[in-house]
């Protein structure tokens, strides 16, 4: 028995209908930004596309760590008996000297490190140092005034305390000094029973203090020992503190720190601050309703009536408009070019050197630079609370107290270590991540690194104290 045609020939003449076409050219552009959200959208823990599978390699962090280990090497061998090193200086192959600290520091920075057991800990404090000094300009070098706090009350226990590169590198290097017997007996009773929450702050407070109490730096960093710096993170920093000196009066009270590492972890969609993923079903309702009343002022408008029907606005309205804002929402927070959630321009391409607000969701403390002139109420804060995770301390204050916090927006700092010093599982300590740090080139990096070192005022230091 043969069909009729009519019925034979449905399943095409439904392709006649401008509302099933628009519905097909859609869905492919749809499927098109979904595949491309597959391929390149996938950094973003956020993202609807994240891949852990490799967002946690090693790429420029591995270059980072190549460079710290070879110019160490060349400390330790004594190159030429003057600790000499080739660095890529504002002339063309320009050979530097190795220095240490000029008489007005803008920065004093200080590391704490302690033993940690466990495989591939050996390298952590010689990376961040290397890292952080190698290629540094000689005016960087000069700004900056390096300590590290061997935090073990026996710090001969720790690996590197008798590195032969390590007073070839710093200014100083030290373990406890000027502390009780009664104080050293309380370290070392915490060090046993494992407080790290207690030590932790003791700690912070010490070398903090000792930044304090011996330079007149207008600024005071505290690093951790299990990161890897940039190499253009001093050049950067100052540029950051520059801008913040610039708009803050010059003895500021109200912000305390520019942080140089963030991890994007905690800063996602966040119902409170972002409005329209808080309220997604209205937002898809408004985009299908905002996209309905413009397709009928169009044909009523008599502009493009005659494909334009009312099946066809109500499958864009309904199907179309929704489905595309919701891949807004899936790309992630940090892949989306809007202001304020695209963190990480270069300072190359900001009026704000850089620099971006980060009141909430700030972590971790692994790279903070403070400003002097706030310190002293956070110390007081922290000798009367005593123990305590400190960056969670540290937030609480800044709270309480109103105090602006900013970060570089394109971080300077990236946190390799897997072995937390404060007995954090491994699966915690890599979340602390910094996930476009890996997406560096070092030949791009360097090239910034002199355009944003140019930027630079070094006469505005002086005198900041």
């Amino acid at each position: 028995m043969k069909l009729p045609n009519q019925i034979k020939h449905l399943p095409l003449r439904v392709f006649t209908f401008p509302a099933v076409r628009a519905l097909l050219v859609c869905g492919c552009l749809w499927l098109l930004a979904f595949s491309y959200g597959r391929l390149f959208l996938w950094r973003d823990p956020h993202s609807a596309y994240f891949r852990s599978e490799g967002v946690y390699a090693l790429d420029y962090s591995a270059v980072r760590q190549h460079q710290a280990r070879t110019f160490i090497d060349e400390l330790a061998r004594g190159a030429d008996g003057n600790g000499t090193f080739n660095g890529d200086g504002n002339e063309a192959n320009e050979t530097l000297k190795f220095g240490k600290v000029g008489d007005n520091p803008a920065i004093c920075a200080s590391f704490v490190t302690v033993r940690r057991d466990g495989e591939g800990t050996r390298q952590y404090l010689p990376d961040a140092l290397g890292s952080m000094l190698q290629g540094l300009y000689q005016q960087e070098r000069a700004a900056l005034n390096v300590s590290v706090l061997f935090g073990d009350t026996d710090p001969s226990r720790h690996p590197d305390w008798q590195a032969l590169w390590l007073p070839r590198l710093v200014d100083t290097a030290s373990g406890y000094t000027g502390l009780t017997d009664l104080q050293m007996a309380g370290l070392r009773q915490a060090e046993e029973v494992r407080d790290l929450q207690l030590k932790g702050v003791f700690d912070y407070l010490y070398v903090l203090e000792q930044c304090l109490e011996h330079t007149a730096a207008p600024f005071i960093a505290v690093f951790e020992d299990d990161i890897v710096f940039a190499g253009d993170w001093m050049a950067r920093t100052m540029l950051g503190l520059q801008y913040l000196v610039q708009h803050l009066p010059k003895d500021s009270k109200e912000w305390l720190y520019l942080r140089l590492f963030y991890t994007e972890t905690h800063l996602g969609w966040d119902a409170e601050e972002d409005w329209w993923y808080g309220h997604l079903p209205l937002t898809l309702v408004l985009a299908g309703g905002g996209t309905a009343a413009i397709l009928v002022l169009l044909r009523i408008s008599g502009l493009v009536r005659a494909r334009l029907d009312y099946a066809t606005i109500a499958v864009l309205s309904i199907l179309v408009a929704p489905g595309f804002a919701s891949l807004a929402f899936m790309a992630g927070k940090h892949n989306l070019p809007v202001p304020g959630y695209r963190l990480h321009s270069s300072p190359l391409d900001s009026s704000s050197a850089g620099v971006v607000p980060m009141d909430k969701r700030g972590c971790c403390t692994q790279a903070l630079v403070f400003n002097r002139h706030a310190l002293p109420g956070l110390m007081s804060n922290l000798r009367k609370r005593e123990r305590g995770q400190t960056d969670i301390m540290i937030e609480e204050y800044c709270d309480a107290t109103g105090l602006k916090r900013f970060a570089l927006g394109k971080q300077a700092v990236q946190h390799v270590g897997l072995v937390s010093s404060r007995g954090m599982p491994v699966v915690n300590a890599q979340s602390v991540w910094a996930f476009w740090f890996e997406t560096n080139r070092a030949d791009k990096v360097e090239s910034e690194h002199k355009e944003v070192e140019k930027g630079v005022d070094w006469g505005l230091y002086k005198g900041l104290a």
